[in-house]
């Protein structure tokens, strides 16, 4: 039936778009993210380790903190 293909039609460019929008939203925070993250004290040592990206090296700073007292040395943070 034309009328359910026109539908469906119109449902997939609605979906595309809401996709498309999603996309564009990602995109806009890991460049603030990465913005962010530079301006950062820390953000040279962090990116310093093998591995760490810019935008994992955020991650790695949000989830141990900018709290230098916060671990009593390096065994303790890597627990």
């Amino acid at each position: 039936m034309p009328q359910v293909e026109q539908a469906l039609g119109q449902q997939a460019v609605a979906l595309i778009g809401q996709v498309d929008a999603a996309c564009v939203s990602v995109a806009q925070l890991a460049v603030a993210t990465e913005e962010t993250f530079l301006a950062h004290p820390d953000a040279e040592i962090i990116t310093s380790f093998p591995g760490l990206s810019v935008l994992s090296g955020a991650r790695v700073l949000a989830e141990i903190g900018d709290d230098r007292e916060r671990f009593a040395d390096a065994r303790a943070m890597k627990a």
